[in-house]
């Protein structure tokens, strides 16, 4: 071991004397670095290494580098030597170190990483090693492969052979055939589109688009996820022309395949809408078929242009035929909702066509609701486009009311009543409360809301009726979500009618189940805003506190908190440490250091501010 030390020790003498001349290192630094460079050699020169060793080494002479290279900057010296030196050093570390860890991904790709700055002629082979460890991860494989491509694209044939073993060991990745799709597209696009190929007829760019259908058609035999070839489609757009024929196929080939996908026809309406008309697709298709095998020439041979230009107006209209056609062939609420979606989108995104666009958009709602089929929050937009109109409210009112004869949904009763109360129906308001309030239950607590809500707008003789009889029967119900109705109830009374109305009231309520802590918290909030502390309200003060360790004090340590905090700040200080000796005999065991502990952080936190 120590002639192995000290032969690598001898092979970095030239740099240390470079450090010496360039005055890069002071003395004492550069044997600091020697001293330092022997311990990691040690660590690496034993039979038990680890993988920290390597990565110890390997930090160190990034370290190394780096700084190097800022001291080239600053002395504007060129110190390619060391430089060099350092990267072989690295790189030496990491393949000892894969050599005996080759399992670790990780490294491989720090590795790959490093090589791509400091010797890209070398992540080739290094990926071709990673796979022979990693080719289980499809990933890997695009990796190497758009490396190589994007390095040096004129070794297509290294790059179809990476892309092949992929393939021969994942033929059913989406990502690994897309990305084979891909770079083959991109060669055809580059190809000559004119030179003949000997005594052919096609041109080199024709034959690069075999190829493109190849992998197409070998993906078809393998891969049965729709949204694959529905990536495939807009890497076609790129080239448009160029592809055209393959676009029919796929679509024709998909089409087969997915017949009753909504995301097909979405796909296909959106195209449209882009001005890939599928139409046109099997124009030329027709005339390929009418076409003389002697006549047929190479696609570049011919000048006609397969998509022809049309203007905003007329993409929209086919785009809505296309969704039209399929909510009639598919008749499901998801079809509806991509239809209804689309169309809300270009209201929003397009300025021109703005009265065409909102047509589209009110003939969709339209047919929607008569469907069957709509979505609520569909309803919610109608609902929002009718309000908004003057004469609007009855239409609204009865549209959703005719969508409530199939959709029950607590969504649908909330928008009938907002309906209501936009034309400020009071009776048809009522009416409709009445009939859910008994339907609904705890779910209907956002209805309760709305319609306590719209009295205490009205804010007349009968709404404050109404009102009172609403929150009467709201906190007699025994659902626990009723508590916001119950603190809604307090805190009306305490404002619009009297305090002592209100304490009143909350004596009762603080007895009645189902019990809440809510309840007690926002009578005290309550008693807190007034100014006047006489004897009466400090009474009714400690006495929510008696009703939140009475019926809280078992679980819940923080009410004994506050009620000592209370008598501290407002009440009587004698009275702590009973209250003190209540909450230890209250508290379940287990509550009863978390009571403690709270106890003595009060006391620091008031010992603190004193």
């Amino acid at each position: 071991m120590g002639e192995f030390i000290a032969e690598m020790q001898e092979r970095l003498l030239p740099e240390y004397e470079q450090m010496k001349h360039y005055q890069i290192f002071r003395p004492e630094q550069i044997r600091e670095c020697i001293r330092k460079r022997e311990r990691l050699l040690l660590n690496i020169a034993k039979n038990k290494k680890s993988m920290s060793d390597y990565l110890e080494f390997i930090v160190y002479e990034k370290t190394m580098h780096k700084t190097i290279t800022e001291k080239e900057k600053l002395a504007g010296i060129k110190l390619t030597g060391l430089k060099a030196s350092t990267c072989t050093r690295i790189m030496r570390m990491y393949r000892e170190m894969l050599a005996k860890f080759g399992h670790e991904q990780r490294l491989w790709e720090n590795f790959i990483k490093f090589s791509k700055k400091s010797a890209p002629q070398e992540v080739a082979g290094i990926y071709e090693k990673m796979l022979s460890y990693h080719g289980g991860d499809p990933q890997i494989w695009i990796n190497a492969a758009l490396w190589l491509y994007e390095y040096n694209r004129t070794n297509m044939p290294r790059v179809q052979d990476i892309l092949l073993r992929g393939l021969q060991r994942h033929p059913a990745s989406e990502s690994l055939n897309n990305c084979f799709f891909n770079i083959q597209l991109k060669e055809a696009a580059m190809a000559d589109n004119k030179r003949t190929l000997g005594d052919n007829t096609v041109s080199e760019q024709d034959i690069q688009m075999e190829r493109v259908v190849a992998v197409y058609r070998n993906s078809l035999a393998n891969i049965t996820n729709l949204d694959y070839f529905l990536k495939l489609l807009e890497s076609c757009e790129d080239h448009a022309e160029l592809t055209a024929k393959l676009q029919h196929h796929i679509i024709e080939d998909i089409q087969t395949k997915f017949s009753r996908e909504p995301s097909l026809w979405d796909a296909l309406a959106k195209r449209e809408l882009r001005g890939y008309h599928l139409g046109d697709l099997m124009n030329m298709a027709e005339n390929e078929d009418d076409t003389e095998p002697s006549e047929k020439k190479s696609r570049t041979d011919s000048q006609v242009k397969v998509f022809q230009t049309r203007s905003k107006k007329r993409c929209i209209e086919l785009c809505v035929e296309v969704y039209k056609a399929a909510v009639q062939q598919l008749q499901t609420q998801e079809i509806w909702n991509l239809y209804l979606d689309a169309m809300l989108a270009l209201s929003r995104n397009h300025k021109s066509e703005r009265a065409f666009i909102q047509k589209c958009l009110a003939n969709a709602l339209q047919d929607g609701h008569h469907s069957k089929l709509m979505h609520p929050r569909h309803y919610a937009t109608l609902s929002m486009i009718l309000g908004s109109n003057e004469n609007g409210g009855e239409t609204c009112v009865r549209i959703l009311t005719e969508a409530l004869q199939h959709d029950e949904s607590l969504r649908m009763h909330e928008l009938l009543l907002s309906a209501h109360i936009r034309n400020d129906d009071e009776p048809s308001v009522h009416k409709l409360f009445s009939q859910v309030r008994r339907t609904m239950g705890a779910a209907g607590l956002s209805l309760w809301q709305m319609v306590i809500a719209y009295y205490r707008a009205r804010n007349d003789n009968q709404a404050k009726r109404q009102l009172n009889d609403i929150y009467t029967q709201a906190c007699k119900e025994t659902w626990p979500e009723f508590a916001d109705l119950r603190c809604s109830y307090l805190r009306y009374l305490w404002h619009e009618h009297s305090q002592a109305k209100a304490r009143d009231e909350y004596a009762k309520l603080a007895q009645q189940p189902p019990m809440s802590l809510q309840l007690h918290r926002e009578m005290i909030s309550l008693i807190e805003s007034t100014k006047l502390k006489d004897l009466s309200t400090i009474k009714a003060w400690r006495m929510c506190y008696e009703f939140m360790t009475t019926y809280f004090g078992k679980k819940e340590p923080s009410v004994w908190i506050e009620y000592i905090a209370f008598e501290r700040d407002h009440g009587e200080a004698k009275s702590i440490a009973l209250l003190s000796r209540r909450a230890l005999s209250t508290l379940e065991p287990q509550f009863v250091s978390i009571f403690e502990a709270e106890r003595a952080m009060a006391h620091v936190g008031m010992a603190i501010t004193r």
